[in-house]
């Protein structure tokens, strides 16, 4: 298991604007489906039920279609600005999946995907390589195992 003594301290720097993970005006889901079973089905639902105006795009590597909406079969493929990103993806493709929600400027990322730090060493240091890339960015990272965030004022439930 990974022992969360072992990584490194987020530099303080004040009080951080958690805007992009409670109240971000766009949401992508990679890993999307239209399988409700599948964390990433049962979060593009819940996104694209919600009231508010929030843009919600869904990412799969197949593409297509997922609920009704066209599926972008790559983060970096979305027309618009991303403030969040689920990563509800197999392990496998955790570290290209974070690497494009950076280069595509989101600001917070929420892991669903588990596999990582849980399974021992070889783990804890790719999760450990993504946080650092996502901090030295300037972003935040929620997970990995993390079954998702809500927030009852703004009205994010995922």
């Amino acid at each position: 298991m990974h022992d969360r003594a072992t990584t490194a301290p987020t530099p303080s720097t004040g009080p951080r604007d958690l805007t992009p993970l409670f109240a971000p005006r766009s949401v992508a889901v990679v890993g999307a489906s239209s399988d409700a079973t599948k964390w990433g089905g049962d979060l593009a639902a819940r996104l694209l039920r919600q009231p508010g105006g929030r843009d919600v795009h869904l990412v799969n590597r197949r593409g297509g279609e997922i609920l009704g909406r066209t599926a972008f079969t790559s983060l970096r493929e979305v027309p618009a600005p991303v403030d969040l990103v689920f990563l509800a993806m197999p392990a496998s493709g955790f570290e290209a999946a974070v690497d494009d929600a950076l280069a595509v400027g989101a600001r917070a990322l929420v892991v669903v995907t588990a596999g990582l730090g849980e399974l021992g060493a070889a783990g804890c240091a790719r999760q450990d390589a993504a946080v650092a890339r996502v901090r030295a960015a300037g972003g935040m990272l929620i997970g990995p195992n993390c079954p998702g965030v809500a927030d009852t004022t703004t009205g994010l439930n995922a």
